[in-house]
């Protein structure tokens, strides 16, 4: 059994967005250039090779304060009385887990468990931690 990795990447979180096709038949993915240097630096903390058992992930998505915020706002947001509602926490998961994979994790099928929430910091990071769980 294995301690639960906690990976954190320095980058404002991300949500996952159905490709679109284009008049001439392309395909275009607009978060596909923000997921390769997102996959370098899970690389760079992770450099074991991935896990093949059931895991459990845990999200926590840290956005930015707005800079229009008032300080009264940003010491609510602080506090975690106002979350942040400009993503959809489902598609931030998925963004995510697309780039854990072949990375940490063998495949997002052995994802068997997810916990995420969305709050407010002064810069914007993911925090990942996986949890290997018993088959």
């Amino acid at each position: 059994f294995m301690e639960p990795i906690e990976i954190i990447i320095n980058h404002d979180p991300v949500p996952w967005s159905a490709p679109r096709i284009g008049r001439h038949g392309t395909c275009y993915n607009k978060h596909y250039r923000l997921q390769e240097p997102i996959r370098w630096l899970i690389a760079t903390e992770y450099t074991l090779p991935p896990i093949q058992s059931y895991v459990h992930l845990d999200f926590t998505f840290y956005f930015p304060y707005p800079q229009s915020a008032s300080k009264k706002k940003v010491e609510l947001m602080r506090q975690g009385k106002i979350y942040p509602t400009r993503s959809d926490l489902t598609n931030l998961q998925k963004f995510a887990e697309d780039c854990l994979k072949k990375i940490v994790i063998e495949d997002d099928r052995n994802v068997v468990q997810i916990t995420s929430k969305k709050l407010y910091a002064l810069n914007g990071c993911i925090k990942i931690k996986i949890t290997p769980c018993e088959p």
